[in-house]
């Protein structure tokens, strides 16, 4: 995800924002193509698999990129794998049970506004047991490796240990993670409720197990 970072004295600004990546985009293109043929625990074809070839296909993307990203959702656990001539992927969830943050993550790492940010979770993590941040949520922590150990440590602000805004850049970190974590993957790929009907013709062939 392309980031605002704060201007550096004789650099120009960055002027993307806040932006997901075309990577992050394809993710998101590739498991909804797999979610709209049922392909997931509860859908209308669970043991069903669908192909990286045909979902290159009908993405326009060369096979090895699709390849690829499939291969890490599946080693993070979202999607199941299945070896063999008729072969394929599925999804390891329902869509509603992916969300937007999950696949960001997987994709381009853990969110980050600003450095500030990363270092309050950072020093929120390594906090005695029963320690918290001040919003509480408690939603993205670093890794050990990403941690801080004081108050400047792994920082890449002078501004740190004076800045008003840390509080508020704070709260709208918060915010925005809190969207991701609320926008589940049925919604990104506008998959219509299931009723008796059922859904719509497949538009990408799968192979029935």
């Amino acid at each position: 995800m392309d980031l605002v970072t704060p201007t550096t004295f004789g650099k120009p600004p960055d002027l993307r924002m806040l932006r997901i990546s075309k990577k992050a985009d394809y993710a998101v293109f590739l498991l909804g193509a797999i979610a709209r043929q049922g392909a997931y625990p509860g859908g209308e074809h669970p043991e069903a698999v669908v192909s990286a070839h045909e979902i290159a296909r009908l993405a326009k993307l060369s096979k090895s990129v699709v390849a690829n990203l499939l291969k890490e959702f599946a080693k993070h656990g979202f999607l199941d794998s299945v070896r063999g001539l008729r072969g394929g992927y599925r999804l390891a969830k329902a869509p509603a049970a992916i969300a937007l943050a999950d696949i960001l993550e997987v994709v381009e790492g853990r969110f980050t506004l600003v450095e500030c940010v990363a270092h309050g979770h950072a020093a929120a993590a390594t906090a005695p047991s029963g320690g918290a941040t001040a919003s509480g949520s408690g939603l993205l922590s670093l890794a050990p490796s990403m941690r801080a150990t004081d108050d400047h440590d792994g920082v890449d602000c002078a501004l740190i240990a004076f800045c008003p805004s840390k509080a508020p850049m704070r709260v709208v970190h918060d915010r925005i993670a809190r969207l991701f974590r609320d926008i589940r993957l049925d919604e990104l790929c506008a998959l219509p409720p299931r009723g008796p009907a059922g859904r719509p013709a497949a538009a990408v062939p799968t192979h029935a197990r």
